[in-house]
């Protein structure tokens, strides 16, 4: 079967990970519902975030991950965007069932704001888990200007003159992020739906894990950050959300940066040909609204109801 986006699918992350053909995609960035025990809203959309316990969401996260790995190509990489209710189970399932796979990074994006606890620090970073498959995998440095005090010695010092330190290059980012804000009330990216992520956030991680025109997959899309930022850097896209919300909002998002309607290719699921989990014999239909496929498959896969988040 060939690739599938770009586009945006309506239905759920597992069923469409069994969908996507083996070795078809570059990257994949997921960030799932965090397991917060309540239903986020916001005022463009909502969706329900409640879990029994930190083993069983990290579980079926891990379930997502294991069914999206086939898709994923030899030298591509996959986030996972967590925080601290469930980072750690997942990084040790993750570690001990990604056959082939490599954790790289533990990425903590740190930001402010939101409620200060009375007993307790306040809970203001994220981790991102960067994984990666094979042994030759897609990095590019993202960078950032030195400090003024590091320039200013780096211009006078006979080391640097020595080594031929370039300042006007910058230094790499290390995997603890400090200078990307979330998306607050009056930030001018903000849409209303719950938990938007940044665009810089995004923006960063994709130009960093992979090529102009590569594929990249977003199992829980929200509003569509991801697919943007994969759009603005000249990457083919395929977001997927339970949220018919989330999909209209998405599909309204990506009207400037769709270059042709949506071509969708379900051919494959039922023949051996598609990857993942979906089980011979998957029936698969499909409809189509305002750049929005939704999906209705018969596959051996959970049919628990998530939308979320970017």
């Amino acid at each position: 079967m060939d690739w599938i986006g770009p586009g945006i699918w309506q239905g759920d992350a597992l069923e469409a990970a069994s969908l996507l053909p083996l070795d078809s995609i570059d990257l994949a960035y997921l960030d799932p519902p965090f397991g917060t025990g309540r239903t986020r809203s916001g005022p463009l959309g909502r969706y329900p975030d409640g879990w029994q316990g930190a083993m069983a969401h990290a579980s079926w996260l891990v379930r997502c991950c294991v069914g999206l790995w086939p898709a994923l190509r030899e030298g591509g990489t996959l986030w996972l965007h967590l925080d601290a209710r469930t980072v750690h189970h997942a990084r040790v399932l993750l570690d001990d069932q990604l056959a082939g796979g490599t954790c790289r990074n533990e990425v903590v994006w740190c930001y402010n704001g939101g409620g200060l606890p009375k007993r307790d620090f306040p809970r203001k970073h994220d981790v991102l888990l960067r994984y990666v498959k094979g042994k030759d995998w897609t990095f590019h440095p993202a960078r950032q200007p030195y400090k003024a005090n590091t320039q200013a010695v780096g211009r006078h010092s006979s080391r640097a003159r020595r080594v031929a330190i370039d300042l006007g290059r910058g230094t790499p980012h290390t995997d603890w992020w400090t200078d990307i804000p979330t998306v607050t009330g009056w930030a001018p990216e903000r849409l209303g739906y719950p938990t938007q992520k940044p665009l810089q956030l995004l923006e960063r991680l994709i130009a960093a894990t992979s090529n102009p025109g590569d594929r990249v997959v977003d199992l829980f899309m929200g509003s569509g950050t991801t697919l943007e930022a994969a759009a603005r850097l000249g990457r083919c896209y395929l977001g997927v959300d339970a949220s018919a919300a989330a999909c209209d909002l998405a599909a309204r998002r990506l009207r400037p940066w769709q270059a042709a309607a949506w071509p969708v290719a379900l051919e494959g699921v039922g023949t051996g040909q598609a990857g993942g989990t979906a089980e011979v014999g998957a029936q698969v239909t499909s409809r189509r609204r305002s750049g929005v496929t939704k999906l209705s498959t018969k596959a051996a896969t959970s049919k628990r109801p998530i939308g979320k988040s970017v």
